[in-house]
């Protein structure tokens, strides 16, 4: 069996991944992820216990390793921009 996701598969797991990224975070944190569009297949922190798994499943899948942590970056540009004198 065929486990390379077609291009509307992929499209369908990327849709996932979005839906359920917060989960991921809150649940698997420095794991690796086999998944697809019905949901996880695989995890684990060896990237090839995930892939021996996800592959015995004979289903398409995609891995997404999950970070450790997330952060925001809030730039704030006009305090840095020089200030122009009027002539």
């Amino acid at each position: 069996m065929n486990t390379t996701p077609s291009k509307r598969e992929t499209d369908e797991i990327l849709k996932w991944l979005n839906r359920n990224r917060q989960m991921l975070l809150d649940l698997y944190k420095n794991q690796y992820i086999a998944y697809n569009a019905n949901g996880i297949i695989a995890h684990c922190e060896n990237l090839r216990e995930v892939l021996a798994l996800a592959n015995a499943a004979k289903q398409p899948f995609l891995i997404y390793l999950v970070p450790r942590r997330t952060a925001s970056i809030e730039l704030n540009f006009t305090n840095s921009l020089p200030h122009r004198r009027s002539p």
